[in-house]
Formats: C-alpha cells, sequence, structure tokens
C-alpha cells in the first residue's frame, strides 16, 4: 500500500510540474505576441502621420499596393492555370 501513494505523489507531483512548465512557455509566447502589438500600432500610428504629411510618400505607398495586388493576381492566375 505504501508503495502505491508514493506513486500517486509523484504522479501527482509530475503533473504539477508539467502545468507549471506549460504556463511559463505559454506566458513567454503572449508576452511575445504582445510586443508585436505594441510594435505594430506604434508603426501604425507613425506611418499615418507621415502619410498625412507627405504627397511623395502616399503616391509611393499606392503605387507600392498596386504593385503588391498585381503581383498576388498572377500569382493567383499561375495557381488556377
Amino acid at each position: 500500500m505504501r508503495g502505491n501513494t508514493l506513486i500517486e505523489l509523484l504522479e501527482k507531483s509530475n503533473a504539477i510540474w508539467r502545468s507549471y512548465m506549460m504556463y511559463k512557455e505559454t506566458m513567454g509566447f503572449v508576452k511575445g505576441i504582445g510586443a508585436g502589438i505594441v510594435a505594430s500600432v506604434a508603426v501604425a500610428a507613425l506611418g499615418s502621420q507621415m502619410m498625412k504629411k507627405n504627397r511623395h510618400l502616399r503616391r509611393d505607398a499606392h503605387r507600392a499596393m498596386h504593385a503588391v495586388g498585381h503581383a498576388m493576381q498572377n500569382v493567383e492566375h499561375m495557381f488556377k492555370a
């Protein structure tokens, strides 16, 4: 009987340890996601201010968006053919 309780205790402590390690790994992932969101919001705010002030930048960005759109259409066309 004594061996059974020791095994149960080890199994429970192992389960707790695995849960703790999974929590630690998940928190690192969540922190990375949060940092990415903060960085993208900062870049979007800065880009928005620059777009309002600079006409040449707006025109270049518009051309780039059209070029990417055409490239995506070409890729779609290649996959359909």
